[in-house]
């Protein structure tokens, strides 16, 4: 059995989005840390499929990519490039 050392971005990364499951419903996804938003590839209206890419953030001097979570249609993009966020 192999042991997987993560680091704390990656460990929060990825517990940001473990709380959504894959029910129904709305989903917001919200920023693991503070950031910068550097790239928003997509728009409302637009299909997304599990793990594609929505959101870009700078954070630390590193880019982080904020992926969907399941399937489904993005309803409303709050952010602009540009826009300094904070954690959630």
């Amino acid at each position: 059995m192999h042991d997987l050392v993560t680091d704390e971005r990656s460990r929060r990364l990825e517990s940001a989005f473990m709380a959504f499951g894959d029910t129904g419903g709305e989903v917001s996804i919200r920023s693991p840390m503070p950031g910068l938003i550097v790239r928003v590839p997509v728009e409302e209206g637009q299909n997304v499929r599990k793990g594609e890419t929505v959101i870009v953030l700078e954070s630390m001097k590193m880019e982080n990519e904020l992926k969907s979570p399941r399937d489904g249609i993005v309803h409303r993009v709050n952010v602009t490039v540009g826009d300094s966020v904070e954690q959630n």
